[in-house]
């Protein structure tokens, strides 16, 4: 669809997209031969002369491209890698995405923070690239929003419960009642289950989390519930409200969270509605949509820079152009299905839109920027 779009408006004058498709992951199994068709189906692509790449299917596929394209000065956008570590422009200097990462969060659960009257704020996040990533770029954001950062402090994604409870307890103890929690999965979980054990999950505090983690945290809660054991003096360094042969009662208890997940769905957003008028039902490839629509968008713009368009055309057509064809240089002032595609100089996108979840499964709509979270 991207392509016949951008022919039949002549995104690019004097020029005609074509696509190439090449599948990266035919296999249903993840094993050594899987990684080497991937390769392969990469290397052929990029064989027949092509001077754009769009994908891959996961963080982990992209990067064996994405480490090829750059090398090429190829340009690459994905609409599903959502790794931070993308944005490591050493490595992948021609890459960027029309997916949000999940360092943005901290953008919104800032300005939600603020506009929800509150001044401080404490950060709990894993040892990991994503953590690591959150926490500082919410420590450098934090006064744009005059936020106050009380205290921050990692704990172990690997065995998140060897030191959750040192970690709530320097958080907390520094004043911090509205806690910005970067974690996901197991270490999420694990995290809130101890915070609940101490104490901190009481209408004295409340919780910003990434994604919605309800239905995995009933489950830990469940499982936990379903293993209570006698009642045993405390062996913790820290104080326990719940002890280990009480249950902990899920709905009462975890009543001051509120999650924020990236938000695709834009119904009654007019961009959106014209693609979905175009594309007879929702389909994830509205982000690949955009890779297309921004990329062919990129290429105009640099022709229309040179000083000779057929030279321009026939540079390009040959891969002269490299030089000119990083991140920046797609900023051309696209709005698609899923929102403006302004890119940092990292390839990632600085505006996103998401949905915040309370504990009363209500949603609210919000669009962020590096700037501003605005109520829609």
């Amino acid at each position: 669809m991207a392509v016949n779009d951008i022919n039949a408006r002549g995104v690019i004058p004097g020029a005609y997209i074509s696509l190439i498709e090449k599948d990266s992951f035919p296999e249903a199994t993840i094993d050594q031969s899987a990684v080497t068709d991937a390769v392969y189906a990469s290397v052929t692509l990029l064989q027949q002369g092509v001077i754009g790449v769009i994908g891959d299917v996961s963080s982990s596929w992209t990067s064996l491209s994405a480490l090829m394209t750059s090398t090429l000065e190829i340009p690459q956008c994905s609409f599903t890698a959502s790794a931070v570590a993308f944005s490591d422009k050493t490595q992948y200097q021609y890459f960027f995405r029309t997916i949000p990462t999940q360092v943005i969060m901290a953008d919104v659960m800032l300005a939600f923070a603020a506009n929800q009257g509150w001044s401080k704020v404490g950060i709990l996040y894993t040892d990991d690239p994503i953590g690591q990533n959150f926490c500082q770029h919410a420590i450098v954001r934090a006064s744009s929003v005059n936020m106050q950062i009380l205290r921050y402090h990692s704990f172990s994604q690997e065995l998140p419960q060897k030191d959750a409870a040192s970690s709530l307890q320097s958080v907390t103890s520094g004043g911090a009642r509205v806690i910005m929690v970067a974690a996901t999965g197991d270490a999420l979980t694990s995290l809130l289950l101890q915070a609940a054990e101490m104490g901190y999950l009481t209408d004295d505090y409340v919780w910003l989390l990434i994604g919605d983690v309800t239905e995995q945290l009933q489950d830990a809660v469940n499982e936990r519930n379903a293993n209570l054991t006698t009642a045993q003096p405390s062996t913790s360094d820290f104080p326990v409200v719940i002890n280990g042969s009480t249950p902990i009662q899920f709905n009462e208890t975890y009543n001051g969270l509120f999650m924020f997940d990236n938000w695709l769905a834009l119904y009654g957003y007019d961009p959106f509605e014209k693609f979905l008028d175009s594309w007879s039902q929702l389909d994830p490839k509205a982000l690949a949509y955009s890779c297309m629509m921004v990329m062919a968008e990129g290429f105009s713009h640099t022709i229309a820079n040179t000083t000779n368009h057929t030279l321009g055309l026939k540079q390009l057509q040959s891969g002269d152009l490299g030089q000119y064809m990083l991140p920046p240089a797609f900023n051309v002032g696209y709005v698609g299905p899923e929102g403006p595609m302004t890119f940092d100089s990292n390839g990632d996108v600085t505006t996103a839109y998401v949905n915040s979840l309370n504990d009363n499964s209500s949603n609210y709509a919000h669009t962020c920027t590096r700037q501003k979270l605005l109520d829609l």
